[in-house]
């Protein structure tokens, strides 16, 4: 008990602004959108009225923070689908658990989702201490997460958990491989949080990169979750003398250290990159014009993105969701979830039970999706990391610009990852 109270503290520091956070691109600007306008599903726009399939997902929607951006979208593209004749008629009841940002009351929460005799399916969560108690919950009781959103360790390293995002390990390495190529960089330093299973994880996979490419950092720095003497923490950065500094936070912090360095006027001399949640539409008014230029990883496609999914995904937030609901990546991992489990099911004949959904998930294989990089799966594995590809974005006035496209995460952990995806066939559909 005693850990877990102490995790749920160091989560709460570290996610105070969580909401600022993650490739966010703020409220709902565009005009509202008719919702007999927007066709998902069978895109009949007939009322679903038959017996309800239910699912559920576990979040951290208060205990200090609110992480809730992924169900909402979730919620929002049931919403369409049920509008629109449901699933083979059959509309889908969302059950969304807040587990407070404490880990018991997610273990109890996971326990009071799988003895719900009606759930066939876990989809859209975003939790950042549900993952270590709910994967055994999960396997005890025949359920598969599909979820929008991992963060910790234990969102990757699961039979029972596959995320649709990429993760804080992949966006780190995926900047810093960036930095290494474009930038030529030699000495690079990392800064991150001491939360269990994130900063050290994340800054673990950097130096394996590193490593990898006969570089060794230049210093890691682990920090009290929530900055608040960023000078002191960015003095322990350039101790190493990096010419590279990658920032692992929450965008607050991120924007505090980068204000840090503009008090000594390193942006010449070091160059300073950061994972997906400097790439939110709101971060260039934080640190202002002097950091024009500045890269960040996007673990999905542009947030502005012109193409089918992703059109969809602001569509259906701005004929279902609420207009203030963020419209952010985490926003996009939650439809992204929903519209997977939602294609997947509408294949299946007969009752939909959990046996079946749980079966029909796992087999989940070439899932593809404009908002990805390469095609999703689950599939029988220990562990998951199927969004391994990425893409760089950089600062440019008020907003943000395609750097690189597509590029594939060199990090040796994922070996057997890439082994079970040729292994199974993972990333071609049936």
């Amino acid at each position: 008990m005693l850990r877990a109270t102490r995790l749920a503290m160091l989560t709460a520091g570290l996610l105070l602004a969580v909401t600022a956070c993650g490739g966010g691109a703020g409220k709902s600007e565009s005009p509202p959108v008719a919702k007999d306008q927007v066709k998902c599903g069978l895109g009949n726009g007939q009322k679903a009225t038959g017996k309800p399939i239910t699912v559920g997902a576990i979040v951290t929607a208060s205990g200090g923070i609110d992480f809730s951006s992924a169900p909402k979208a979730a919620r929002a593209y049931f919403d369409c689908v049920n509008a629109n004749g449901g699933v083979n008629g059959r509309p889908i009841n969302y059950l969304v658990e807040d587990d407070g940002l404490n880990p018991q009351k997610a273990s109890e929460l996971a326990t009071k989702l799988a003895g719900n005799a009606d759930l066939v399916g876990i989809v859209g969560g975003s939790s950042f201490v549900a993952c270590g108690v709910s994967g055994p919950i999960w396997e005890k009781n025949g359920l598969y997460d599909l979820l929008a959103t991992g963060v910790p360790r234990p969102c990757f390293e699961s039979p029972r958990i596959a995320p649709v995002n990429a993760g804080p390990r992949i966006s780190a390495i995926g900047s810093v491989q960036y930095a290494v190529e474009v930038f030529g960089a030699k000495k690079v330093a990392q800064i991150s949080n001491s939360v269990p299973g994130t900063g050290d994880w994340t800054q673990a996979g950097v130096d394996a990169y590193l490593k990898s490419k006969g570089l060794t950092t230049a210093g890691n720095v682990l920090h009290d979750p929530g900055i608040k003497d960023a000078p002191a923490v960015l003095l322990q950065a350039m101790r190493g003398e990096p010419d590279t500094i990658v920032m692992e936070d929450p965008a607050p912090d991120n924007a505090a250290i980068m204000k840090a360095a503009q008090a000594q006027g390193l942006k010449d001399k070091v160059h300073f990159v950061c994972l997906t949640p400097c790439y939110d539409t709101t971060f260039p008014k934080q640190v202002g014009d002097y950091w024009d230029g500045f890269v960040s990883n996007s673990e999905f496609t542009m947030l502005d993105a012109n193409t089918p999914d992703n059109q969809l995904w602001r569509k259906v937030m701005d004929a279902y969701g609420d207009p203030k609901d963020p419209r952010d990546s985490f926003s996009q991992g939650g439809f992204l979830s929903a519209k997977i489990f939602v294609d997947t099911v509408m294949k299946l004949k007969g009752d939909l039970t959990r046996a079946e959904v749980s079966k029909a998930v796992v087999g989940i294989k070439g899932y593809k999706s404009d908002i990805l990089c390469a095609p999703w799966y689950f599939g029988e594995a220990p562990r998951h990391n199927a969004n391994h590809v990425t893409r760089q974005v950089k600062m440019q006035g008020d907003g943000y610009a395609l750097v690189r496209d597509c590029a594939d995460t060199q990090d040796p952990d994922l070996d057997p990852i890439r082994a079970a995806e040729k292994a199974q066939g993972l990333l071609t559909s049936d």
